[in-house]
């Protein structure tokens, strides 16, 4: 399931598909981690875990499993607040009625707040947008200001699922 998310993330044509499928992609990665920061007894996971998975129960958010990681010790600090940071942007583009373009400048906020782009990594791209950003733009330019800004996006999730995962595992 996660590879195929992977790859619909890069069949994206707006900033509001993109982030749809990247908070189902990072949802999906913490619901299928969340089991390991729990006891491992096999009773535990029968009867106490396993209710809490359910589709119903109280772990199918975003938010509440992110802060039960984080209130365990399982993740970071900057890992729960990107996390929040995903959650709170796909909340905004729900109640948005038109879909959200790559270069909205909700987007480039969006981007600029992650933990990543204060890393000397996350950095470098920041810079190459703002330097796009504010360049004069032709309808080329636009078009590779937008794909620059989505592949950004998309370096910036598989960057929170590496975290969350290696974070969880070690």
């Amino acid at each position: 399931m996660q590879d195929e998310l992977l790859d619909a993330l890069e069949e994206c044509e707006s900033a509001s598909s993109f982030i749809r499928v990247s908070h189902k992609l990072i949802n999906a990665t913490l619901r299928q981690l969340l089991p390991r920061v729990f006891v491992q007894d096999e009773l535990v996971m029968e009867y106490a875990v396993t209710p809490l998975l359910k589709e119903d129960g109280p772990l199918v958010k975003m938010d509440v499993t992110s802060k039960l990681m984080f209130a365990m010790g399982k993740i970071s600090l900057e890992t729960y607040a990107d996390i929040g940071l995903f959650d709170q942007m796909y909340q905004y583009v729900c109640a948005q009625a038109e879909d959200i373009p790559f270069d909205d400048v909700v987007v480039y906020d969006f981007i600029n707040n992650q933990s990543s782009s204060s890393k000397s990594e996350g950095r470098i791209y920041l810079d190459s947008i703002n330097q796009m950003k504010f360049s004069s733009f032709d309808s080329f330019s636009e078009a590779r200001y937008q794909s620059l800004i989505k592949t950004v996006l998309k370096l910036f999730c598989e960057n929170l699922l590496d975290n969350v995962e290696s974070e969880i595992l070690s």
